[in-house]
Order: structure tokens, then C-alpha cells, then sequence
């Protein structure tokens, strides 16, 4: 399969880079330590784990480097951990602290791998016992239906608008209030965040075309209600919502004809 390459960011009202093969190579590599990461944090959710957030940190980040990786996060712009634990109404960015989970916690977890330079990124919403309500088992499908439907929505020469303008559709099926100040993004060298921005709503025809090589991440944010205004904590770094909310996230990767999950866990 030919990916093609500019060695130089593509623009057009905005721009992405376009990666050749030896970044896809690695990061497929990322990408599977990532799922297995993701895993075998939401087996010791299912199993009602007693050990804390934060030692929940701890093994995945060994994990990952067991694997041969680096945590991504992991001092990213002083984080100061290698996966982002948010529960109930923290949206994104939660710091794992010596929490122990509570019958019906809705717990999200985002973390991403570094194999040479080369980085993948996903995040699951999960939870810990029997649910609360139905309201937050509806919550998770519908997001993660999100995202598995704006990953269909891409093709090469659609507009990136089409992510956006999919997700916000299936929010407003579902009649929750989709995140639009925290989106998905580009992916770059040794650098997780990076142009452009995608946002959870847009026009269809919003932004610039897709091409073969682009990579980045995709991640519908959901919250019960109408509401979706944020604000960050004090402690700098956690988001909060008003309300329960769900976070789902996958990387891909644009071939000329079709889109690779390069962190799905189904290919375990």
C-alpha cells in the first residue's frame, strides 16, 4: 500500500502532517501496547479491583515500558503520571491518587505509548460494579458509537468536518451534550498533541481535505444533559463537567482506500 509523504506539514486552511511508512511501522508498535495497556486496565475494573487509582498507574506504566515503550504522558507539560484516571463528573486530565473505586464509578482512562518517536494514543470509559442508572450505560454506548461512527465517516478528500459533524449527530440522537472546548488531534514525532485540532462538532464541510498518511486521534466527549460547559481544578490539570460524562478515544491512520484503528483492542 503506498502512503504518501510531503516530508512537510500539508496545508490548507490549517495543517497536518502526512507520515510514511516507518512512522506507521512504529507506530503500530505503540498502538498495540497502548490496547493491551487499555486492557488490562478495564479487566481490573470488570474484576472490582481493590487496588487504587494510582496503583492502577503504576502497573500500566510498567507495562508499557515492559513493552518497550514510554508512557506518553508521563511528564508531557509536567503531567505528572502515565495515564489520565477520571471519574464520574471529571471529564478529562484526572491525576490518579489513592482512590478506591466505588460501586457504580464511572472511571475513564486515557493513556498513549512511545515506541521511537512514534506515538499512539486511546482512552475507554468504563464501570466499576453495577451502573448507578441505565442513563450511564447508554452514556458509554452511545459515545463509543460515536466514535466508531466518525471513524466510518472518514475518507480520503472528505473534509476533517465530517468527525466532528458525525459525532455531534449521534449526541444529539442520544440527547447528550457533546464536549466541544477538548477535541481529538494530530499526532506527531515525540509529540502527542499536534495540528490540527478536531472538534466534536463541525460542518460536514468544515476544514481541510483528508489525506493518505494523516494520522491522529479521534475522541468524543459525552455528558449527561445539555450542559457542557467545563472548568479545569485546582490542581491544574483535571476537567470538570456538571454531570457524568464518557470519554472514548482511538488513533488512526488514513490509507488510500481504508482506515486503520491502530489502537484496537479487538486485534489483541
Amino acid at each position: 500500500m503506498k502512503i504518501h509523504y510531503t516530508g512537510k506539514p500539508f496545508a490548507t486552511n490549517g495543517f497536518f502532517q502526512l507520515k510514511n511508512q516507518d512512522w506507521l511501522d512504529k507506530q503500530r508498535v505503540a498502538g498495540k501496547v497502548v490496547a493491551g495497556s487499555l486492557s488490562l486496565l478495564e479487566n481490573f475494573i470488570k474484576n472490582k479491583t481493590t487496588l487504587n487509582a494510582k496503583q492502577l498507574n503504576n502497573l500500566a506504566e510498567e507495562y508499557i515500558q515492559d513493552n518497550h515503550c514510554s508512557p506518553t504522558f508521563k511528564g508531557y507539560k509536567g503531567f505528572p503520571a502515565g495515564v489520565c484516571i477520571s471519574i464520574n463528573k471529571e471529564l478529562v486530565h484526572g491525576i490518579p491518587k489513592e482512590y478506591y473505586f466505588q460501586e457504580g464509578d464511572v472511571i475513564s482512562f486515557d493513556l498513549g505509548a512511545t515506541y521511537k518517536s512514534a506515538i499512539a494514543d486511546s482512552a475507554l470509559t468504563c464501570i466499576y460494579g453495577e451502573p448507578k442508572s441505565k442513563q450511564h450505560v447508554e452514556l458509554i454506548k452511545a459515545t463509543e458509537e460515536a466514535l466508531m461512527e466518525a471513524i466510518k465517516s472518514i475518507k480520503v478528500g472528505n473534509h476533517l468536518g465530517c468527525i466532528g459533524y458525525t459525532i455531534h449527530n449521534v449526541a444529539k440522537k442520544y440527547k447528550f451534550a457533546s464536549v466541544t472546548q477538548y477535541g481529538g488531534h494530530g499526532i506527531s514525532w515525540d509529540e502527542p498533541h499536534f495540528p490540527p485540532f478536531i472538534s466534536n462538532k463541525s460542518a460536514i464541510d468544515e476544514g481541510i481535505r483528508i489525506q493518505p498518511g494523516f494520522t491522529g486521534a479521534i475522541e468524543p466527549m459525552f455528558i449527561i444533559g445539555s450542559n457542557n460547559a467545563t472548568r479545569v481544578s485546582n490542581d491544574g490539570w483535571t476537567v470538570m463537567a456538571d454531570n457524568i460524562n464518557c470519554h472514548v478515544e482511538h488513533t488512526i491512520f488514513v490509507h488510500d482506500d481504508y482506515v486503520e484503528i491502530i489502537t484496537d483492542r479487538a486485534k489483541l
